[in-house]
């Protein structure tokens, strides 16, 4: 009996060697757990989350007809492995992304941090739109979902107020609108937040039923626009006649501009005017997809169609062909030269176009600038402009204030003036495969292939030729061009000494 109570006495003296350390690791954790608890809020915090490191930086400048612009693009290829991030905006000055499943980040300053922001608790889910409203300290998101009890489609909005007195774990979505689509799915959504009021607009790439289309059918919610007033919860139709809106935004004025997108053509640039119907898809702008005609005939008879199309509003603007526009910001303490302008983003043009408006509703000129990537968002932040990409990538534009304040677009450079006759129809400036609507840019051309940049223009002569840009072929086809390349896109007007031609070719050399 005493080797049983030997052994006995042993084991519990074992068993209380391994029971006090785990003891003092769970009053350790739970030490941690209230430390936390009484941690800032994830997303006011740089520490916490797992964070990515951008993977690659380019920069470069691009000069507006208005501005110099730097262009910073950071790439994080691998943090968006399966859906790219569309959904930009600024949360007390940081700039949180998400992407369409809403996952949320914020950056710090070449970092993405997870926000620590609750998920939206509805059944796949595709997030469309995201804003964040100061007044309202408070982020709202349009999405879809599917309800897990009847597999109906919905579009949704919801609220999610940024309470700074309470922990992520006690932030919950409020939803604030909810449209049952039944068994066809929406394509997409936006919003926009103005004081106690929330603007958006569903679209539809789907047609509906010939004799009554989704756009023009009172009863269905696709391809109309409404306000929803937060206070009393109303909701108040605006338009109908929508096909598919990528951006909306508030101007100073009061006035809510939005995007839509066209098929062949058609895209447009307009306002929220109570009582419009947008014309799609019985009037459109453009031609259907694979189709000449210009609308479709979707009216019970030729007899009375013409009074019908006469009752559909016109847009502001029609790109004809289509850019496939996407976000839309007004530009307010950017910079002078641009600050009261539209800025839209597309995605097959894969540009910016900075919109100038007269007496608030009329298009004054619109100008383009190529990224070079199809842009889905874009956000301002001060004197900075940020855009995401389909492509997962993040640009950063910037005034050049030296470039400014020296009033020359010519290259900084020694003998930049010899370029005058070239700043007609090229660029000094950009990225390699930034393009020009006339002639590429100039930036690096010596030493690179012969008609190799990605420029649609280079004629059949000259995309024949091999071999480099060197000294003797640039100064080959300066001379002559139409000797050099039979057929030559490029024009210069006038003869150029041999002496000119020598400057121009030692400038070019120094475009890096």
């Amino acid at each position: 009996m005493q080797g049983y109570e030997l052994i006995a006495l042993k084991f519990r003296r074992h068993l209380a060697l391994c029971v006090i350390p785990f003891v003092a690791v769970f009053a350790d954790v739970q030490r941690q757990e209230s430390q936390a608890s009484q941690a800032p809020v994830c997303w006011e915090s740089a520490e916490c989350g797992l964070n990515r490191r951008a993977v690659d930086n380019l920069s470069y400048v691009v000069d507006s007809m208005l501005l110099p612009l730097t262009v910073t693009k950071t790439s994080y290829p691998k943090h968006y492995a399966n859906h790219f991030p569309g959904m930009i905006s600024a949360i007390y000055g940081k700039l949180i992304l998400s992407d369409s499943s809403g996952h949320m980040s914020f950056i710090e300053g070449d970092e993405f941090h997870e926000t620590g922001l609750p998920p939206i608790p509805k059944q796949q889910v595709t997030v469309r739109d995201m804003k964040f409203n100061e007044q309202s300290n408070a982020l709202f998101a349009c999405f879809h979902y599917v309800d897990k009890l009847d597999g109906s489609h919905h579009t949704s909005i919801a609220q999610l107020i940024l309470n700074r007195q309470k922990s992520i774990s006690e932030l919950q979505w409020a939803f604030v609108y909810d449209s049952n689509h039944h068994e066809v799915a929406a394509d997409n959504c936006v919003l926009e937040v103005s004081d106690n009021s929330i603007y958006f607009l569903i679209g539809s790439l789907k047609d509906g039923p010939p004799q009554k289309p989704y756009a023009q059918d009172p009863d269905h919610s696709f391809g109309k626009s409404y306000v929803l007033d937060l206070a009393s919860g109303k909701i108040t139709l605006i338009g109908s006649g929508h096909r598919i809106s990528l951006g909306m935004t508030k101007r100073r004025n009061g006035q809510i501009w939005f995007t839509e997108n066209g098929e062949r053509g058609g895209d447009k640039l307009s306002y929220l005017m109570p009582g419009q119907n947008h014309g799609w898809p019985v009037k459109i702008a453009g031609t259907r997809y694979f189709h000449f005609p210009p609308s479709t005939a979707r009216t019970a008879s030729s007899k009375g169609a013409e009074d019908q199309h006469s009752a559909f509003s016109e847009a502001i603007y029609n790109w004809l062909p289509s850019i496939a526009p996407s976000a839309i910001i007004e530009l307010q303490g950017f910079h002078p030269q641009w600050d009261g302008d539209l800025l839209v983003g597309s995605l097959k043009a894969q540009s910016l176009y900075r919109v100038r408006l007269l007496a608030n509703h009329h298009v004054h000129s619109i100008e383009q600038i190529h990224i070079g990537q199809r842009v889905r968002g874009i956000q301002q932040l001060g004197r900075e402009i940020f855009l995401t990409t389909d492509e997962g990538v993040l640009v950063k534009l910037s005034a050049d204030e030296a470039r400014l304040h020296a009033d020359s677009a010519m290259p900084d450079i020694p003998g930049g003036d010899a370029l005058g006759l070239c700043v007609n129809c090229h660029s000094f400036t950009g990225a390699a495969d930034v393009t020009s609507g006339f002639g590429p840019a100039l930036n690096g051309v010596y030493g690179r292939g012969i008609a190799s940049q990605n420029f649609a223009y280079f004629s059949s002569s000259l995309k024949k030729k091999t071999g480099l840009w060197d000294e003797a072929n640039l100064t080959s086809y300066l001379l002559d061009p139409s000797a050099y390349a039979p057929g030559t896109t490029m024009k210069i007007g006038v003869k150029l000494a041999p002496e000119q031609v020598s400057r121009i070719v030692q400038v070019l050399k120094s475009l890096r």
